[in-house]
């Protein structure tokens, strides 16, 4: 199952980030670019999440995905933007992008749509995730914020 390898990719990259830029609180949600030519199963990589990151600082949160659409430019006639769809009936009752120029019919580069990274965190303050430590200032209620953006590469 390859979702598990992302998963620890994902996982291992968000662990050493945290290492050097912690945050104060709990994280509750790792938010995903997955281009579309990702092939895996969002159920069975969030599962491998739940399970790998039992013993980590991301201990309890969850992936949410963003879906990229494939961009594609044309070394033939610079043509740089969406891909062209494939009919349903022609993709297996998919809508898949064509990898050929939309303009010259040309083979084309891909440009986005093969990513899969970890782009930021979603973090609730500590005083939302249980007692503070003593020396936490963090303000009662706070809300979830976002903290940095991370980067990290799925493998």
């Amino acid at each position: 199952m390859h979702e598990y390898s992302l998963a620890y990719g994902l996982l291992e990259a968000l662990v050493e980030h945290l290492r050097t830029h912690p945050v104060d609180g709990m994280v509750r949600t790792v938010h995903v670019r997955k281009g579309e030519l990702v092939i895996l199963s969002e159920e069975a990589i969030k599962e491998a999440w739940r399970i790998l990151s039992e013993d980590t600082p991301l201990r309890g949160s969850e992936l949410a995905f963003e879906v990229v659409r494939t961009r594609v430019r044309c070394r033939s006639c610079s043509y740089d933007g969406a891909a062209e769809r494939l009919a349903p009936e022609e993709a297996w009752h998919m809508n898949i992008p064509s990898l050929a120029c939309p303009s010259c019919g040309a083979r084309v580069d891909i440009v986005e749509g093969k990513e899969l990274a970890a782009v930021s965190l979603s973090v609730d303050e500590l005083s939302e995730c249980g007692p503070s430590p003593p020396t936490s200032d963090a303000p009662k209620g706070a809300p979830a914020r976002e903290a940095g953006r991370p980067e990290a590469q799925g493998r």
